[in-house]
């Protein structure tokens, strides 16, 4: 490893944190960066991040893993190691004390709308923790003079090139590294010229005295240990990420997920992130102003006309892999596609909507078939269990089922009723046509719960194969009882939702929730461990015990996981999108 290539290794692992520590009667970063600037993190405490990665018993159970072990083993690893014990022996000390000390006061990453650059400061523990790194580290650079050209001076002070672009300086207990020159001068200027009298909060010209980013930094959550700020009204503006901001989704897919978000975005003036890293686990909550009246009328499928729609609560069946919450008007959003996607995509759901109506008896899909069901819905996916019954098939594929409440459930069930049985039909005459196997329905009514449930009827010669075709993980079923539909691709699961007792009442404001529970994973995982192998052989030209280290890292990697889950909040006044992942703590 070359001397450069330590010297970017070890500037962008900096990049990695960031800290706002407020030191009396001394200056921050906001005070040191520009006021155009437009993006902003810092981190709070590096020494709390390195504890929560590396003292974590899920590192040491990591690290104690034979296929971790192997991969110490390798060239890559060993050249790693190697630049790292130069590194450690220029600074005179292990790199994780070393990374302490030179972080202890934060790391600032900023981009800069006026130049066009990125800067990071990071701020060391003492005036001497700084000069040791000039002297040790930056001191280098000059290996490659003739190539990224020679360190000048500038106020005194020596600005050292770490490639053509970048160049690094330090002054006092701050260490500045930026790829604009320009910017880097600002910045040494404020450094430079700081009289210790005359030090305040803010300081005309900087960050520190932009009072849109005054009142997000005043905001932001106590116990986070990372924060963001982005002004996304200065990117607009710039005519930047066009595609984000412009309104239009590319396709009903991208719509139904991200469409409100859009259209928040492009009336937003800034936004901002919070991270919290804990044994536990990980948080990360992006956040944004809310009005109203940014939501356009094509869009009010996405949160209701009040602006009040909710997910539903979904019923709790074992082996969940996943549950998916969420309130969507389907049918508004369907009736007004030429107001949100391109003539393209408009011309194709005309084409869809001709072949549904045909399905549907021609009742119109839009206004008559997705018009009836309430904007609440869901989705389950779970673990599928074989046992006494066959055929199995060889590849085991979870069930799942989407959970729907009917808006006017005595007029639209024996509707649905018929189209489901219309559909199983249809299957089976294409399934004649392609020599799949037939479909065979039952109807059946249990208590208030009306089941029509249906399987493939193997031929003799897999009705006992324990490595059936993969359509024998179906067996489509739809059941009805009081205002609700289901619409499974098994009649097991379509009876489990069915008597699941009642779920409580929705969460006020979650627009959106998505969770994971990695242990039914792991488990769906494992059932098809010889088909992931024998992928695995061919898709990376693996031996078969090649292949079976990957795939039972996999396995482990999913074992150290209790679950994730995303999920959207609107509130009164602000838009919120958490994402959450939780280890276990004691693998």
């Amino acid at each position: 490893m070359s001397h450069r290539q330590l010297i970017a290794a070890l500037c962008c692992s900096f990049g990695l944190f960031s800290a706002t520590s407020l030191w009396a009667d001394d200056l921050t970063a906001t005070q040191l960066l520009p006021e155009t600037t437009v993006g902003y993190l810092e981190v709070t405490d590096t020494a709390a991040i390195l504890s929560n990665i590396y003292d974590h018993p899920l590192s040491h159970h990591i690290q104690g893993l034979d296929v971790f072990k192997k991969a110490t083993e390798t060239e890559g690893y060993r050249g790693f190691l190697t630049g790292r014990k130069f590194v450690e022996i220029q600074i005179g000390a292990n790199w994780r004390p070393a990374l302490e000390a030179l972080t202890a006061g934060g790391v600032y990453v900023a981009f800069d709308a006026k130049t066009q650059g990125a800067v990071a400061l990071v701020r060391a523990k003492d005036e001497e923790t700084a000069e040791n790194f000039r002297a040790k580290i930056l001191e280098l650079s000059r290996l490659n003079e003739a190539k990224n050209g020679k360190a000048d001076p500038y106020r005194d002070v020596t600005v050292y090139k770490l490639d053509k672009k970048s160049a690094a300086a330090v002054v006092r207990d701050w260490i500045v590294m930026t790829n604009k020159g320009e910017l880097g001068k600002s910045v040494l200027d404020r450094l430079l010229d700081d009289q210790p009298a005359g030090r305040q909060a803010e300081v005309a010209g900087t960050l520190s005295a932009n009072p849109q980013f005054k009142l997000c930094h005043a905001l932001r959550k106590k116990d986070s240990q990372a924060w963001a700020y982005g002004n996304i009204e200065a990117i607009r503006d710039a005519g930047a990420a066009k595609k984000l901001f412009e309104g239009k989704a590319e396709n009903p897919a991208a719509e139904l997920l991200i469409g409100g978000i859009q259209s928040v975005l492009q009336h937003a003036p800034f936004v901002t992130a919070d991270l919290n890293l804990s044994d536990s686990g990980l948080t990360l909550q992006l956040a944004t102003p809310w009005q109203g009246d940014w939501i356009p009328e094509e869009r009010t499928y996405f949160f209701g006309a009040d602006h009040k729609g909710s997910a539903p609560t979904l019923p709790e069946v074992p082996d969940t892999l996943m549950t998916l919450g969420t309130y969507r008007d389907v049918s508004e959003m369907w009736l007004r596609a030429g107001d949100l996607f391109n003539e393209q995509m408009n011309d194709q759901l005309a084409q869809a909507e001709s072949g549904l109506s045909t399905i549907f008896a021609g009742k119109d899909f839009g206004e008559e078939i997705l018009g009836s069901l309430d904007p609440q819905m869901g989705l389950l996916v779970t673990r599928q269990r074989f046992e006494n019954r066959t055929p199995i098939p060889a590849l085991k594929l979870p069930a799942f089922a989407l959970v729907l409440k009917l808006r006017d459930p005595e007029t639209m069930r024996p509707e649905l009723r018929r189209t489901f049985q219309s559909v199983i039909g249809f299957f089976n005459i294409v399934g004649a046509m392609d020599g799949r196997p037939q479909l065979e329905m039952d109807m059946t009514k249990e208590g208030n719960v009306d089941l029509i449930t249906s399987h493939y009827v193997p031929e003799k010669k897999d009705q006992d194969s324990t490595s059936a075709a993969v359509i024998f993980n179906f067996s489509p079923s739809a059941a009805f009882f009081g205002d609700q539909f289901i619409l499974s691709s098994t009649a097991e699961l379509a009876k489990q939702l069915a008597t699941a007792p009642a779920v409580r009442e929705s969460d006020t404001g979650v627009n959106t929730q998505l969770n994971l529970h990695a242990d039914s994973i792991r488990e769906t995982l494992i059932d098809n461990r010889e088909q992931l192998i024998s992928q695995n052989m061919l898709a990376e030209g693996h031996s078969r015990e090649e292949a079976a280290t990957a795939i039972d890292l996999l396995f482990e990697f999913v074992r150290c996981l209790k679950g994730a889950g995303i999920t959207l909040r609107q509130e009164e006044d602000s838009l919120a999108l958490q994402l959450h992942v939780d280890v276990n703590e004691n693998p």
